[in-house]
């Protein structure tokens, strides 16, 4: 099959001012209530995009949506049912579709001496399977369109590494992964794209709001960072912007780290280095 651009003119120069641009798009994310997932919205929202915000109590969803002037929804996403009505929802509403962002992930701390069946069953459900049940409702609805779109998703350096006290959660991340490389492939030829940001410590509202991450942690992984700081939630929903932007359209199957250098590092104490002569 010929490709529609197989006979632009190789010198061809985009809009490149344009190709951030977002206007009469619809977006949806997922977990759109706090942290990446609000920033998120507010990111589409200023480059023009309609966005779905979701979440699964009602009172954030609305908060958010008022922020950025989209629309609210409610339920909870781990649910088939629930996911299904979510994407009839925006095709009644709003008609299109042109890109799903996912945020939704949390990470429960064990051993795996302390890990259980519902451990594993919770970051299941939390990490790995409403991104499969995004990607089948949203490939649907493109398949019924012939329009296209993009998905982009919240993987973690956790998922690349060994992560001790979090080895569900690592394993979901990394099986997340390996299903945006496969959804790139077997969606690409609708005209879908499928990535993910693989962050690393994040300053999220969450962990601001925990105990256990008391200042002295906080600075021993800033000091393992080589750019000496963490991540906040608009460094990483810069990232998923450029990724669900036409600016990206010709990435596909990729998981873009985003943690400072951390990942780059080789974790190993040297000797001082010798003196110049």
């Amino acid at each position: 099959m010929t490709a529609p651009w197989a006979d632009r003119d190789a010198d061809w120069t985009p809009d490149y001012a344009g190709l951030m641009r977002l206007d009469d798009q619809v977006h949806v994310v997922l977990g759109a209530g706090f942290g990446i997932g609000r920033q998120t919205s507010h990111a589409l929202s200023a480059f023009g995009a309609t966005v779905v915000c979701v979440d699964r109590e009602g009172e954030r969803a609305e908060k958010v949506a008022a922020e950025v002037g989209g629309i609210a929804w409610t339920g909870d996403i781990t649910d088939r049912d629930a996911m299904s009505a979510l994407f009839d929802f925006v095709g009644e509403r709003c008609g299109r579709l042109d890109g799903v962002v996912d945020i939704v992930g949390l990470a429960r701390y064990k051993t795996l001496q302390d890990l259980t069946d519902d451990d594993w069953t919770y970051h299941v459900d939390l990490v790995l399977k409403h991104a499969y049940l995004a990607i089948t409702y949203a490939a649907r609805f493109w398949e019924r369109t012939s329009t296209g779109g993009s998905m982009a998703f919240v993987a973690s350096v956790a998922g690349m590494a060994s992560s001790p006290k979090l080895s569900a959660y690592g394993a979901m991340k990394a099986a997340l992964m390996s299903l945006v490389r496969t959804a790139a492939v077997e969606l690409g030829p609708l005209g879908v794209r499928v990535n993910a940001v693989a962050p690393g410590v994040i300053r999220t509202p969450r962990q601001q709001a925990n105990p256990r991450w008391t200042g002295e942690l906080l600075g021993e992984n800033i000091d393992k960072t080589p750019l000496r700081k963490l991540a906040y939630p608009s460094d990483i929903a810069s990232v998923l912007l450029f990724l669900v932007s036409p600016l990206a359209g010709h990435v596909t199957g990729e998981s873009i780290v985003v943690d400072g250098g951390n990942h780059v590092l080789f974790n190993v104490s040297s000797p001082e280095p010798e003196r110049r002569g």
